[in-house]
Parts: structure tokens; sequence; C-alpha cells
């Protein structure tokens, strides 16, 4: 049996998802790489899953999750909700009474066929077909936030129903027994599809973050967090309500040198419209081999007609650990970290050490850490990485409710020059606590937006004889330097700062909009660094360039990172309070 510790959010856990808005709310942008694609793989194809299969799953939840008194009534209502939505038409497990009521309301979406296996039975199942919980194709965030929170309250609504009805196992076994006969009427002799489902909805009934995942699923999620590359023009699209719009062209990439520039809005690709179409779709027909030429028609601020762009796309390198010397600042070093994949460590002190090497005098005068988007990864990667900027304190303590609590406390570390590290609703994880850490000890300020806000661990275990998929639970929570956990409420940067000081506050993506999340732990924890930052503020207020440097062009080609240029304003005045 496999055992490893992990710590990042669930981008392979919604496989069978039976809510349309879950995972769908993060920050729609993508960077233009050759495997996205609006088709998903269905990686647990050849992989054979029946009732033995499940009742292991059930074993290990039993052994390991961090809660042994996780609700079983709701976690068999899930396994069978998730496998009757594999039947063509699909069918809902729901509450009798909640059925009646929301019928009333809601015509067209619990209007389909109703049926009971026992007159007896408070549940129906409902013929949903090919209606229920869908999300327009154009939808602005503020729009999908409504829609989420609607579904949220539904979903609340349809599991308190729940809790005042009997269902266990044996409903689960006749549940099972009318998918079964349905799918053989179908002509299905295999029921893998059903099993794969209802383990899904038994684990998703715990955490959003405890799942089964396929094998190769997980390899390959993993070898796209090291480094990698891909064919297209290099560019970083992002959807505003209809329009595809160019966030920024990559430095030095095909798109930037044929002239595209931030804020473009693509209107067509090769001559077809994409107004309205998923960004996905966009981004598929837009890559393509390396050499082979694509059109895209640009409507640009200021220009009376819309622009042609032949653009020639090229193989572009993308690397885990990207650091550079940062211009204009010298000898400042800027370090940006994808993932806490096994060697990140080691890769980011190299990135380190070659960036030394290229300074005058043989030495940074500080590192801007950028960990925004960084969903976490192995726990021991964020420890070691910490371990390296702190001399002294406690990096993190994980607490699990069956073993031994464990303290993780730093030892002597390699860099003593100051350190900023930039975080957003995408920081998650292992990168939470590399933030925490760094921050709780008055090592870092950091600057950006409020976190993810995950504080559980998980660890992957293979099935005792099998080696095609996994299972991954819930298995602690971590704790802070100060003893407080940041589940919910994420780490809360000592500088708040926006992506976009122009644009309106985006609904960002996190834990909190997670059905079933571990619950929030109240603290009364107060920032640590109130005082250092106050002194840092008046210095940048006085010298600081970001605001003067984003506004000096209104429509710059590559668009500017405003909170790496508020990073830089503060460490260049912690380097001077430092007499660097």
């Amino acid at each position: 049996m496999l055992g490893k510790t992990f710590i990042l959010i669930p981008f392979l856990a919604t496989f069978f998802a039976q809510t349309s808005l879950g995972s769908s709310l993060t920050d729609e942008k993508q960077e233009l790489r050759d495997d996205e694609d609006e088709e998903e793989n269905d990686y647990w194809q050849g992989i054979p899953f029946g009732e033995e299969d499940f009742a292991e799953v059930r074993r290990f939840v039993k052994l390991f999750y961090i809660d042994s008194s996780y609700d079983k009534r709701l976690a068999w209502v899930m396994a069978a909700n998730y496998a009757l939505q594999e039947l063509s038409p699909r069918y809902e497990l729901l509450p009798s009474d909640f059925y009646q009521k929301a019928k009333k309301q809601k015509k067209d979406r619990y209007g389909g066929k109703v049926r009971k296996l026992d007159a007896k039975d408070q549940f129906v199942l409902h013929e949903v077909g090919e209606r229920g919980r869908r999300l327009p194709k154009v939808v602005d965030l503020t729009r999908l936030k409504k829609l989420k929170d609607e579904e949220r309250r539904e979903q609340e609504a349809l599991e308190k129903a729940f809790l005042t009805i009997p269902f266990g196992e044996a409903d689960f076994q006749r549940v099972m027994a009318f998918v079964k006969e349905r799918a053989k009427e179908a002509g299905t002799k295999d029921f893998s599809k059903f099993y794969i489902a209802a383990t899904t909805g038994y684990v998703q009934s715990l955490d959003p973050h405890s799942a089964i995942l396929p094998a190769r699923a997980w390899d390959e999620s993993t070898r796209n967090t090291e480094d990698a590359s891909f064919e297209g023009i290099g560019a970083v699209l992002t959807k505003k309500g209809e329009d595809t719009i160019i966030e920024t062209p990559m430095e030095g990439q095909p798109a930037h040198k044929a002239g595209l520039r931030a804020g473009d809005i693509i209107i067509a690709v090769d001559g077809k419209s994409v107004v309205g179409m998923p960004l996905s779709k966009v981004v598929k027909r837009i890559r393509g081999p390396k050499g082979t030429k694509v059109r895209l028609t640009i409507r640009r601020v200021g220009e009376v007609k819309d622009l042609e762009f032949e653009i020639v796309r090229d193989r572009i390198e993308v690397r885990n650990v990207q650091a550079r010397l940062l211009d204009n600042h010298p000898d400042i070093g800027y370090v940006k970290l994808g993932g806490f994949i096994q060697g990140a460590t080691s890769a980011v002190k190299s990135a380190i050490s070659d960036l030394v090497e290229k300074t005058k005098g043989r030495r940074l005068r500080g590192l801007v850490l950028d960990l925004r988007n960084n969903a976490g990864g192995l726990l021991e990667e964020a420890i070691s990485l910490a371990d390296e900027f702190l001399d002294e304190g406690v990096i993190v303590s994980v607490k699990n409710p069956s073993d031994r609590d464990e303290t993780y406390r730093a030892k002597k570390g390699a860099y003593t020059f100051p350190v900023v590290v930039l975080i957003n609703a995408g920081t998650a994880s292992a990168a939470e606590i590399l933030a925490s850490a760094l921050q709780e000890n008055k090592r870092a300020v950091i600057i950006g937006e409020r976190s993810f806000g995950k504080a559980s661990v998980q660890t992957l275990l293979h099935p005792l004889l099998r080696r095609d998929y996994y299972i991954k639970l819930t298995v602690a929570r971590y704790y802070g330097p100060s003893g407080r956990t940041i589940q919910v409420t994420g780490v809360i940067p000592d500088v708040e700062c926006p992506e976009d000081p122009d644009s309106k506050e985006r609904p960002a993506f996190r834990e909190e909009d997670l059905f079933h999340h571990l619950s929030q732990i109240p603290s009364s924890y107060a920032p640590v660094q109130e005082d250092v930052v106050s002194h840092l503020r008046s210095c940048v207020q006085r010298q600081g360039l970001a605001q003067r440097i984003y506004k000096a062009d209104p429509t710059p080609q590559i668009k500017p990172d405003y909170q790496l240029l508020v990073a830089l304003d503060y460490l260049e005045c912690m380097i001077q309070t430092q007499g660097g």
C-alpha cells in the first residue's frame, strides 16, 4: 500500500461532480497550451471496478479518514445519486416531501417522470433526462456568483430534507439493483462506471478533497505541473462576458512578436466568429502544431476597424520554477513557483544561486517570491523550502486524530535577504503553509489577495490488490506557527492589493465555495506585522512607483503586473529600512 502526503486543491476530484457550478467558478483564464480541451479524457475507461472495490474504499475510509463520525446516511445518498446520474436518461434521488414542494416551485426543473422502488419508501427516483442544473453559455462573474449561491441553497435544503428520512446501505443496494436493471435494458453488461460513480459520491460526501483517482489521470496531472512545453502562440486569455480578451502576450513569444496587445478582444479565429464561445473552445481553435499559421481578428480600443494578425505557432517552454533579475531594481530577484512537486526546493535554491551569480556584488538585495496560483503539492517540500528562509520558529503543525501531532521547526536557514511573497485566491495548501510560516515568523511581507483557505492534509493510498487507481483521503489538519488554522479564512495578506486597481473586484473561487468543506475553526489571531507594514506604507507613499508605472501607458502591449510593482515598492522600502 502506497502512502504519500499531499496538500492540494481538488483538480481531479470532480470527475462525477453533479453540481454544475463547482469547479467552473475559478478565474476563467488560460494559457494557450496544447493539452487544453473542452472534452475531458475518460481516464477510467478500461479499469474494472465493482462492488468489492467499492467496499474496499469504504474500509479505507473507516481506517484513515480524519472524522470517524462522518455522516453515513449522506454518504449512501450521494453514492446512490451519483450512480443514478450515470443512467441514460439520468435519474436523481429525492426525498418525497422535498420533491412535492420543489415541483410546485420549479415545474421545469422537477417535471420529469417519478417512480418509487417500494410504496413505503420516503424517497423517489426522478427522471432528469438531459435537463438539470446548467449554466448558460455566457454569464458574467457576478451572475455566476448568484447562480452558485442559489445552487448552494438548494443543495443545502436537499441535504437537510434527507436528514428527515431513513436511508442506508440496504436502500442503496435497492437503488443499484434498479440501476443495473435499466443498464441491462440498454444493452450494458459492464457496471464499472456505475460503481465508480457510486464510490465517487460516497467519498465526495466526506469533503471536497477526498476522491478516487485513476492512476493515469494522477500521473498526467503531476507531469503537467512539472517543466513542460506546448505548441501555440504564447498568450494568456481571459473571458469577460461574451468577449475573449488577451490578458497579456508572453514576452518574446509569437503573439508578442506579431503585435498583439493586452486588452485586445479576439473576434474571430481563421475567419470564424468566437464571440460568446467558451474559453476552452477558443483555445482549441488557436492552438496547433509548431510552424503552422493561425489568423486572429482583433478588436482594439482606439482602432476604427478590426485588425487581422497572422501568427506562426511555436513551441513554448513552461517551467515550474521561473526566475529572473528585475529590470530597474538592481540585484533584486524574482522567483515564481508553480507547484510543490518533488524537488521543488532544490529547484528554487538552484534558481536563487543562478540569480546571485548574475548580480554585481554576488548577492541579492532582496527577493520577490511569487506563489500566485500555486495550488500546493507535497507537504515535505513546503516545509523544506520554508526552512531555507527561517533561522528558527515553528513552520507548521499537523494534527491527526489517530496519531500523535507533528510540529515542524526551522533550523538555520540559507537566506537572509528581505523577502516579499505574492499570493492570491489560487494560492492553496502547501503554498499557504509557506506563506503563513514566513508571515507569522515575521520573515516576509505578504502582498496580494486572500488565499484559497485549505488547511487539510491528504494521503494518497493504493488499494491492496490494485495499481490502476488511488484513494485520496483527508487525514489531518494543519496549523500555522501561531497555532491557528487558515481553513476557510486563508492567509490574509499584510498588504491587500488587487490584480487590477482599475477593475471591479471579481468573485474568486475559494474553499468556502466547495460543498462539504471542513469547518472553519475560530481563532483570535491578530496580524503580527501591522507596525512594520504601517512604517513601510509611509515609505511607499513617498517613494513608490507602482501607480505611476501602471498609469503611464493606458494601452500597453504587455500588461504591467500591478501586484508585482507594488511588491517591488515595499521590497525597496524594506531594503532601505534595513540599510541594504
